[in-house]
C-alpha cells in the first residue's frame, strides 16, 4: 500500500525525486474537474510553525469571537520523553505523541496573532485534541475534545465557557467508554437550536466505540443534544461501508432541514449520507462523485450566497495517501452538483489535509495542515484567506 511513510522512504531511495517514477508531479490519478486553476489567496501564511518544541501541529478551528476578533484554537504536539513507543510511526510525529490544545487571538481578521495559550493541558496518558467549538449565545460557548489515554481509551469531553472563552468550567464526558475520535470544526448548531457533533468509532453490538478498533470496523454517527449539551443522545443507528467502514463525518443542514453528511473511507470517493430527523437516524451511505483518498472532507454553507461548498483530496485512492491536492467546490443545487472547482494547495511533494473554513464579512479564512512528504518528518498549520467571491471564479 502507497501510503505517507513508504513514499518518504522511496522518495529517499530516488534521491529526493519530485514523485513516482514515470508519474508526473499532482498525476497521481483520476480526480474531479479538469484544468482546474489555483486560488490566488488574498494572504497566506503558516500560523502554527513545525518547531524542535512542537513538531506537530493540526485540527485547527477559528470562531470569531466578538465584531474585532478571531480565536483559533489547535491541537499543539509536544516532545515528551515519557511517551510510549509510537507504533509504525516516528515518535516525534505519531498520533499517540503528547499534545494539548492551544490558542491565539487575532484582532486583524487572521493577518496577525497574540501570544498563544494553552486552552486544555494534557491529562491523558496519551494526549488531547480534535477540538469543536460551538456559540450558544453572546457569552456562552462549548467546547468538544477527544482525550486520549490508551488503544481502546479514547473518549470525548466538553466544557463550557460563560466569559466567551476567558474561563472555562468542569469537563464532563459524554461518550460512554470507549474509542471514539472527532474532527475539528465539525460541530453545527442547526436552526432548531439542536447541537450536533459528528464522531466515529469502532462497531461493536452494545454501542458504537464500545471496543478495540480492529481495522474494519468504523462507523460514524453523531452526539445531539436539545438544550446545550446539558443532557445528550447519540444518532440510533450509524452509517458505514465496505472497506475499513465510514469516518471522520462532516455535516451541513439543507435548506429543507434535512442533514447532509460525507464520510471519510477507502471506496476512493466521499460516501454520503442523510438525515430527515435531525441527526437521530441517517441513510446507507453511497459514493458521491467527490473523488477522494481515505481522507476527510469538510462542508460549510457560504453565509453571503447560501450555497454550499466543499473541501477535500481531490484524487482518486483506495489508500490514505496522496492528501493532495486539497480543492474547494461550491454547490447551488443542495449538494446535488458541484461546480467552480479550484485547488486550495497543489504544491509538489507536500501533504494538505484536514481543512477548517471561517466565514468573515466577505473573507473566508481556510485553514489545514501541511507537511512535506520528505525531509521534515512534522506537520505545521497553513492559513490562506480569500475573498468570498473568488470561490465563483
Amino acid at each position: 500500500m502507497l501510503n505517507r511513510r513508504n513514499l518518504i522512504k522511496a522518495a529517499a531511495g530516488w534521491g529526493g525525486a519530485c514523485a513516482l517514477p514515470g508519474i508526473p508531479a499532482n498525476s497521481w490519478a483520476k480526480s474531479y474537474g479538469e484544468d482546474r486553476p489555483l486560488l490566488r489567496p488574498v494572504f497566506d501564511q503558516v500560523i502554527c510553525p513545525e518547531t524542535a518544541e512542537h513538531p506537530r501541529n493540526d485540527h485547527q478551528t477559528i470562531l470569531p469571537l466578538d465584531s474585532d476578533r478571531l480565536m483559533l484554537v489547535w491541537s499543539e504536539y509536544y516532545l515528551n520523553a515519557a511517551q510510549p513507543s509510537q507504533r509504525g510511526g516516528n515518535a516525534r510525529i505519531g498520533d499517540e505523541v503528547s499534545c494539548q490544545i492551544s490558542s491565539m487571538i487575532s484582532s486583524d481578521r487572521g493577518r496577525t496573532w497574540g501570544d498563544r495559550r494553552v486552552l486544555q493541558p494534557n491529562e491523558w496518558k496519551h494526549n488531547v485534541k480534535q477540538s469543536n467549538l460551538v456559540r450558544l449565545s453572546e457569552n456562552e460557548l462549548l467546547m468538544f475534545y477527544v482525550g486520549w489515554d490508551s488503544a481502546t481509551d479514547r473518549n470525548v469531553f466538553r466544557r463550557r465557557s460563560f466569559d466567551n472563552g476567558q474561563t472555562w468550567d468542569a469537563q464532563v464526558q459524554i461518550s460512554q467508554p470507549g474509542w471514539y475520535c472527532n474532527n475539528a470544526d465539525r460541530a453545527i448548531r442547526l436552526s432548531t437550536g439542536r447541537i450536533l457533533l459528528p464522531a466515529h468509532g469502532p462497531y461493536d453490538p452494545r454501542y458504537i466505540g464500545g471496543t478495540r478498533y480492529k481495522g474494519g470496523d468504523l462507523h460514524s454517527f453523531v452526539y445531539y443534544s436539545d438544550d446545550g449539551f446539558q443532557t445528550w443522545k447519540t444518532s440510533k443507528n450509524s452509517m458505514t461501508a465496505q472497506g475499513r467502514g465510514c469516518h471522520e463525518p462532516t455535516i451541513v443542514e439543507l435548506k429543507d432541514g434535512s442533514l447532509y453528511c460525507l464520510m471519510r473511507n477507502t471506496n476512493k470517493t466521499q460516501y454520503a449520507s442523510r438525515s430527515t430527523d435531525g441527526g437521530e437516524t441517517w441513510s446507507t451511505p453511497e459514493p458521491t462523485v467527490l473523488i477522494s483518498p481515505e481522507s476527510p472532507a469538510l462542508l460549510k454553507r457560504i453565509p453571503s450566497t447560501g450555497d454550499l461548498m466543499v473541501i477535500w483530496n481531490n484524487v482518486s485512492s483506495s489508500s490514505n495517501w496522496p492528501r493532495n491536492p486539497l480543492s474547494i467546490a461550491i454547490s447551488d443545487d443542495e449538494a446535488k452538483t458541484w461546480k467552480h472547482v479550484q485547488d486550495i494547495d497543489n504544491r509538489n511533494n507536500f501533504e494538505v489535509a484536514y481543512p477548517s473554513a471561517t466565514f468573515v464579512d466577505d473573507e473566508v479564512l481556510i485553514a489545514y495542515y501541511s507537511r512535506p512528504t520528505r525531509g521534515r518528518v512534522g506537520s505545521e498549520v497553513t492559513l490562506r484567506i480569500y475573498k468570498t467571491d473568488q470561490l465563483y471564479t
